[in-house]
Order: C-alpha cells, then sequence, then structure tokens
C-alpha cells in the first residue's frame, strides 16, 4: 500500500512491499519523486542494501537526495528490520541471490547498486555473480580488510568509528541493532568475515566506486584503494570528517559521488 514517508522530505512518496524470494522475506521501499522527471532524464533506479545489523532507515537520508534524480529502493534483508529469520546462516552469497531474485521480479533494468558495510559485499556478490543486474557500483565503508578478520576487531574498529558520528546516526543504528537481536546479528557477523570481497570485486565489469569516511576504521584507506585497484574499473573517494555511516552524516556528499558515478 503506498504511504508518505516522513522525514524524507515532500513530495517524495514510497511504496512499501514485503516479497518472498526463494523461501525468505526481503522488504523493498520505493521512492519516487512526486513530479515526473525530466523528458531526458535517463538515469537508472538506484538499490541500497544495508549492512550487518542495520536497516534501510540508515540509507534515509541518501534516499532523499537520490530521488531527486530517479527512483531509489531501499532494501531490508531477510532476518533484518523485523523481518522473519531464517532458520540457518546465509552466507554473502544467498543475500545476493535473493536481492537479485528481487530485482528480476521488480524488473528494473541494470540498476545503481550501493552497499554499505556488509552490504557492500552483497552488491559486489551480485555484480559479480549477475553482470545483468548492475550498470554501477558503489562500495561504502566496505567490510572485510585483509587485517580485520575477527569479530573482535571488527566490534572494536566499529566502536572507534563511532566516536565520529552523529547522535542522530547513532539512535538509527542502534534501534535497528535491536531489531536485528544479538543471535541474527552474530550469525551474519560469521558469514561477514567468511567472504572475500577482495577476490571478488575483481569479477565486476560495472564501474566500481569505493567511499569512505576519513574516519573509518571499519573500512581503512588502504583497503578501499585495495578494492578499487582490483575492480576493472575502480575508483576511490574519501568524504572528510565521517566515520562509517558515511551514508546518514554525509548524505548530500554521498548522493552527489554517486549521482556523478551513475551519469547515464
Amino acid at each position: 500500500m503506498p504511504l508518505t514517508v516522513r522525514g524524507l522530505g515532500a513530495p517524495d512518496a514510497a511504496d512499501v512491499h514485503e516479497h518472498r524470494i526463494d523461501g525468505l522475506v526481503l522488504r523493498a521501499r520505493t521512492l519516487r519523486h512526486g513530479t515526473a522527471a525530466p523528458p531526458d532524464d535517463a538515469r537508472a533506479d538506484t538499490v541500497l542494501v544495508h549492512g550487518l545489523g542495520s536497516s534501510s532507515a540508515t540509507f534515509a537520508p541518501l534516499a532523499r537526495h537520490l530521488v531527486r534524480a530517479g527512483t531509489v529502493h531501499l532494501l531490508d534483508l531477510p532476518g533484518f528490520a523485523r523481518l522473519p529469520r531464517p532458520r540457518h546462516r546465509l552466507e554473502v552469497e544467498e543475500l545476493a541471490s535473493v536481492v537479485v531474485g528481487w530485482i528480476e521480479r521488480a524488473g528494473l533494468e541494470r540498476p545503481v547498486l550501493v552497499g554499505h558495510s556488509m552490504g557492500a559485499q552483497v552488491v559486489t556478490e551480485m555484480a559479480a555473480a549477475a553482470p545483468e543486474s548492475a550498470s554501477g557500483v558503489v562500495l561504502l565503508g566496505p567490510t572485510t580488510d585483509l587485517e580485520g578478520r575477527s569479530a573482535a576487531r571488527q566490534m572494536l574498529r566499529l566502536a572507534r568509528s563511532t566516536a565520529h558520528e552523529s547522535n542522530a546516526a547513532r539512535a538509527v543504528l542502534m534501534r535497528a541493532y535491536a531489531e536485528c537481536g544479538p543471535r541474527w546479528y552474530l550469525s551474519e557477523l560469521r558469514a561477514m568475515l567468511g567472504h572475500r570481497v577482495e577476490e571478488r570485486v575483481g569479477d565486476v565489469r560495472a564501474p566500481v566506486l569505493v567511499v569512505r569516511g576519513d574516519h573509518d576504521r571499519v573500512a581503512p584507506a588502504r583497503w578501499t584503494a585495495l578494492l578499487a585497484d582490483t575492480a576493472p574499473h575502480g575508483r576511490a573517494a574519501t568524504v572528510p570528517g565521517a566515520g562509517h555511516a558515511v551514508m546518514y552524516d554525509r548524505a548530500r556528499e554521498v548522493a552527489d559521488l554517486v549521482l556523478e558515478h551513475a551519469v547515464p
């Protein structure tokens, strides 16, 4: 059922639907601007995929900027944001398959894929396994770097990054973590740590943009540079003053980078 999402700024409207794909439930929140796009606007849709323990709410400020240029889809992955939790751990490859299935069902034609944190691994896997699923890929604060592949290191780095984020960002993230719950969080943490994104990004043929905040300890500069260099068509960008939740606290700057990257 269509509804207006408060806080995203009128005249944006969202259609919110849950989809069962391969037995797993995914939620899609689709934003369209209330006025018609210019006739010469040929921008692809943008699909936003959240990170570990998170939800689509972390993309709200970014979506508010992106929707001015085209349709934006904010996804909640299975098991997160109060969606039914699967009985088994979902590997990154399985999450990617679910999102590709939704893209096919929604009839999207080569959208721009934007993933944050573990979501960056998901969209990388999607673009590598199903090249037709993406016209461009944006990795925001991608996990998991070669020197940080342990739960303890990830937790410590996340805590250090949080010190550079706004109270509003922290509140949204804390609410998302509570909705996720510790059991599912820890289960998917193992999936995140086990996925080798640096091995898959080399198979992505679409242009790849890797973005980090300059205070992001989860995604160190040398790691994002490695991913950008490994991608056949990759480049890296750093947003000053931002932490790991760069898309929330620096939404306008990130939106500018995404839109520049997605020029038709």
